[in-house]
């Protein structure tokens, strides 16, 4: 499926490194407590957004 292919290269840019480093950082921190209302859900909105700009935008460039 290209759009899985695109999205895997896009998970290898800096911007995505980055926020799916968050990603796993605030998942390993609410799994190391019993008790906590903490759900990543920004941090994984922050990666989705990150990689989906760079497929949009790498898409945009392939129609061109």
């Amino acid at each position: 499926d290209p759009l899985t292919t695109l999205r895997e290269q896009c998970e290898q840019i800096e911007k995505c490194v980055k926020a799916r480093e968050q990603l796993e950082l605030c998942n390993e921190r609410v799994a190391s407590r019993s008790h906590t209302e903490e759900q990543c859900t920004e941090e994984l909105f922050d990666f989705l957004h990150a990689r989906d700009h760079c497929v949009s935008a790498a898409g945009l460039s392939r129609a061109a």
